[in-house]
């Protein structure tokens, strides 16, 4: 094990998709990227490596997670041989908290896919999710912490249903990128990934410009639909979905009512 890795209690894997590590860290231009058999999660891996020091850039991958979470604390499965289960460690000079780290983040990685996988159509649901042919695809999950040095650092976490069959039979709503455009190497979704965070996380814009809206105009999927916003036990916001603001927030628009600036909670179609 590397020293800037030496607290962490995981063991490090040989090789990950048929790539010894020695292979990937040339392939993607770095000594920062790590690997393990079946690990907890990804993300807190990355956290204590960034906590020892590790640069902006570095990459932990695994082949199963036994508790990788979502958004809110929710489960993500994380089965082996099933998907993709990667988190980056960044260093930007100003860490952008979500929801716009995870809208900017989800832009970006469906632009990446949609280039790498003709066909595929992903597209962004609000506030951290990817979606293909109306299902989930995959899921976003951001966090900021400081290393011993006070610094603050960005930890952002990937994971992609990729085959076909092997996702748990409990999982619902969920699609394979190998159901959208048949099978797809491990490697070749990760460089999608990979590409898609390092676009603009290194330095994280703190508002979406023009540009940038207008990209994610094209590839936001809840956009004209109605939706249901839920905070705790709160009887839900039911509106429709007006697109997205220039700091992340999504765009509510009651029946009769004026448009809302949501920032927080949880979305669900339905209440056409």
């Amino acid at each position: 094990m590397t020293d800037v890795g030496a607290t962490m209690l995981a063991e490090e894997a040989k090789g990950w998709a048929g790539e010894s590590v020695a292979a990937l860290r040339e392939h993607w231009s770095r000594e920062s990227v790590f690997v393990f058999d079946r690990v907890p999660s990804t993300n807190d891996l990355a956290r204590e490596l960034a906590e020892a020091g590790a640069p902006s850039g570095t990459i932990v991958l695994c082949h199963e997670q036994t508790a990788g979470r979502g958004r809110a604390g929710r489960s993500w499965e994380s089965p082996a041989g099933a998907g993709l289960y990667l988190s980056m460690v960044f260093r930007p000079r100003a860490v952008t908290v979500p929801p716009l780290l995870t809208v900017v983040a989800g832009v970006d990685l469906a632009r990446e896919l949609n280039r790498r996988f003709p066909g595929l159509g992903s597209a962004v649901k609000w506030p951290n999710d990817l979606v293909a042919r109306e299902r989930k695809l995959g899921g976003i999950l951001g966090e900021t912490a400081r290393d011993g040095g006070k610094d603050v650092f960005l930890i952002v976490g990937v994971g992609i249903n990729v085959e076909a069959g092997r996702l748990p039979d409990d999982v619902d709503g969920a699609v394979a990128l190998a159901d959208c455009v048949g099978p797809a190497r491990l490697v070749d979704v990760a460089d999608a990934v990979v590409a898609g965070l390092e676009r603009r996380l290194p330095r994280v814009p703190t508002s979406l410009d023009a540009a940038s809206l207008d990209e994610l105009d094209r590839l936001d999927w809840l956009k004209n639909r109605w939706i249901e916003h839920r905070i705790s036990d709160r009887e839900p916001a039911i509106g429709l979905a007006a697109g997205i603001a220039p700091d992340g927030a999504l765009l509510l628009r009651p029946r009769g009512g004026a448009l809302r600036r949501v920032v927080a909670g949880s979305i669900a179609l339905g209440g056409s």
